[in-house]
């Protein structure tokens, strides 16, 4: 005869209670053991060597917590450096594929004066995420330190292109620790125009004009214009460093089309102002005594011209609110010419064209002032000296309309003057 389980017995009450409290304490003790953990081995909470040292004893097994650990030691100031290995090996035994657990590791047998073994500890972090800019950037800064430079720029180069704000730093130690040399800047920055913009822009930090030139070129113009600031704000800097007709030539390319054929670029104002790229073109600058603009329905030559509408203020002044940089052969006589047309102009003296000097703003040559009232186009004219250069027989000025108060106070200047059809020749 089969016996019959009795549920209602006693006994089998108190086993079955004895079972249900069993599973909720394993549960809990399940739940509590994965809160401890994963709150102590979240990146974002800040925990020190002695918060975690207790836990890690209690859950040995966790390669979390011991990772976790091996970094805290690392960053105490009373570290132990050869703990901090024993568990961050033991994180890497518990969990061979997180490549996070081999760069600690790397970074603790640095700190024990072992680089060849923290290289191959990065090399392995590097063989398990080959596409993590973090990896192959420690690996770089590594190898910088053993001089391995060649081999530093191959990991630089990968870790850029996957992350380009490391880029500015890794060109800088690398050009500290190699000492100087370009060539191996130009492999981390590869064939990416904008990695190669950067570098261009950080040898004109450090006092190579020439060699960042030559990155700069290398770019195509398409490369150019998709990054139009940086690449203005770098023709900038090479005119700022003196090397005025490098900046011309690499504007020339930039810029295109008829803006590079003559001495004084876009004589007649027929080209539309370029938002960037003014270096060597007509540059307009907002005044509080005239309304600059280009006018299509008023022409010398051509179609437009230059419109100053002066608003009639006292003591109306024009400084660099119109002005072209030119390059000129230094030493080398010149005549320029332009044309001016006013209407209804009242001022104590009209406005000038003016030749300056490029780094010292004192005037060269100036023009006789537009004449008053109303008329038909004038000829102005004026014979200059280009100023002796340093800068291998070049020497850059700057044409401009200048409209100079005589005194402190002078009566306000109202109408409208039009300018166009400038050249300048060499005599």
């Amino acid at each position: 005869m089969v016996a019959r389980l009795n549920l209602r017995s006693p006994g089998w009450r108190l086993a079955f209670g004895i079972l249900v409290l069993t599973a909720v304490v394993l549960l809990s003790v399940i739940i509590v053991s994965r809160f401890v953990i994963g709150t102590l081995a979240d990146d974002r909470f800040v925990v020190t060597r002695d918060m975690i040292a207790v836990p890690a004893t209690y859950f040995p097994n966790s390669a979390r917590l011991n990772w976790r650990l091996a970094s805290a030691e690392l960053s105490a100031s009373n570290r132990d450096l050869v703990s901090a290995k024993a568990h961050a090996e033991r994180a890497i035994t518990l969990s061979p594929y997180d490549y996070r657990l081999r760069i600690t590791l790397a970074s603790i047998e640095e700190s024990l004066g072992d680089r060849t073994a923290a290289e191959k500890s990065l090399e392995a972090a590097r063989s398990l995420a080959p596409h993590h800019w973090n990896v192959r950037y420690r690996l770089g800064n590594l190898l910088v330190r053993e001089g391995k430079f060649e081999q530093a720029s191959a990991e630089f180069r990968i870790a850029a292109a996957a992350n380009s704000r490391i880029l500015s730093g890794a060109l800088d130690l690398l050009w500290r620790a190699s000492p100087g040399n370009p060539g191996l800047l130009a492999k981390i920055a590869g064939d990416d125009p904008k990695a190669q913009l950067t570098l261009a822009q950080f040898l004109m930090s450090v006092s190579r004009p020439t060699e960042a030139a030559t990155v700069f070129g290398s770019i195509d113009r398409a490369g150019r214009l998709a990054s139009s600031s940086e690449s203005s704000a770098f023709l900038n800097s090479l005119i700022a460093a003196g090397q005025v007709q490098l900046a011309r030539e690499l504007w020339n390319e930039t810029a295109g089309g008829e803006r590079q054929a003559a001495i004084i670029g876009n004589s007649g104002f027929e080209l539309d102002l370029l938002k960037d790229f003014g270096q060597f073109d007509w540059q307009f600058g907002r005044s509080e005594y005239a309304r600059i603009s280009v006018d299509p329905n008023v022409a010398h030559g051509g179609s437009r011209s230059l419109k100053i509408e002066f608003a009639g203020r006292d003591t109306t002044q024009l400084d660099n609110e119109i002005k072209q940089l030119v390059i000129l052969r230094a030493g080398a006589r010149y005549a320029l010419e332009c044309f001016a047309k006013a209407n209804g102009l009242e001022s104590p003296e009209g406005p000038r064209v003016v030749v300056a000097n490029m780094t010292s703003g004192s005037w060269i040559a100036a023009s006789e002032p537009v004449a008053q009232g109303s008329g038909d186009w004038q000829r102005l004219s004026l014979d200059f000296v280009a100023p002796q250069s340093s800068a291998g027989g070049i020497s850059a000025v700057a044409v401009s309309i200048k409209r100079k108060p005589k005194f402190s106070y002078d009566e306000p200047t109202r109408g409208t003057v039009w300018f166009d059809d400038f050249s300048i020749k060499e005599e």
